[in-house]
Formats: structure tokens, sequence, C-alpha cells
């Protein structure tokens, strides 16, 4: 298996820190690309005998099992793949009875098999050229992919969200 090596792109950001707005920035990865499921099926069966819509079949009706199961609250152990659980949303409140559930959202987390954690944590890190950021695929942006609300004296605990908010990358981030 190859060393991954992860380019970054440097993304500026605005945020309110203690009341003020700042200024600053924060790293994103820039990807290879993006690989479809068919493809992933595809490339997964060679020196096999499994026929990749096969493999496909089977991941569609893992899917619909994982779905099923979510639906009635159970945490799904995906083996070799990792965790989903259900979460929630949610802001923080110094005092319990100021937390509602309206201002709550239901979401599914994901928790990393070791083997996967492994494949990402050994990478080697490098800035992105203009032309890799140009050529390359952006990550999307998601809970957990801006810098810490912690650190900007707001609190930063959603029930189950590790800090970030999904902000744009676009600078105009204002939790």
């Amino acid at each position: 298996m190859s060393e991954l090596k992860l380019k970054i792109k440097k993304c500026g950001l605005i945020r309110k820190v203690n009341g003020e707005k700042k200024s600053g920035f924060y790293g994103k990865v820039i990807t290879s690309g993006k690989k479809g499921f068919d493809e992933i099926a595809r490339d997964s069966v060679k020196n096999t005998t499994l026929h990749p819509k096969e493999a496909s079949l089977a991941a569609e009706l893992l899917l619909e099992g994982v779905c099923e199961q979510l639906k009635q609250g159970y945490i799904i152990d995906l083996g070799p793949l990792g965790t989903l659980y259900p979460a929630v949303s949610s802001k923080w409140e110094e005092d319990a009875e100021l937390l509602k559930l309206s201002d709550m959202s239901p979401k599914v987390n994901y928790k990393a098999s070791d083997d996967i954690e492994a494949a990402i944590k050994g990478a080697s890190l490098s800035w992105a050229t203009a032309q890799e950021v140009k050529e390359g695929t952006e990550t999307p942006d998601s809970e957990g992919d801006t810098p810490n609300q912690a650190a900007s004296g707001n609190g930063g605990n959603d029930g189950g969200n590790d800090g970030g908010n999904g902000g744009s990358g676009d600078g105009t981030d204002e939790s």
C-alpha cells in the first residue's frame, strides 16, 4: 500500500472570538478526486470470482439494513468499516433548563475503525500548489472541518459534534 500524502489548502475564515470578529485561516484537504460507489465495487473485486454488480448489490442490501436499524435507534457496528450511531446537534447552554428540543436536530455520527483511521493517520502533509488546488477536489465542509469553536469563547459543546460548525471556508463563518 502506498503512503498517503495529503495536500493542504489555506482557507480564510472570519469568526467571533469573545464577541469580536477576527480574520484567520485554517487548513483544508485537497483530494485526488472522488470515487463512486460502482467504481469502488469494481476495484474491490479485482482478482476474485465476485462480479462487481454482486458487490454493489450486497452493499445496497447492507445499506437498507443499516437504515432500518438506525430508524429503530440502534448503534450500527460495521465491523472493519467503523460504527454509525444516532446523535443530535445541540446548542451549548450553561443551564440545562435552557436546552430546547426545538433547537436540536438529529444526525448520524460515524466513528472510523482502527484500520480506516490508520490509513489516514500516517499521512504526510504538504501545502498544495496553486495547480493542485485548481486540479484537485476540495473536501466538502461538514461538522468538524473548520476550527474548533471552543477556542472562540462560545462554548463549543453541541452534544456530539466535535466543535466545528461546517463553515463554508469562504471567510464568512460568524459562529
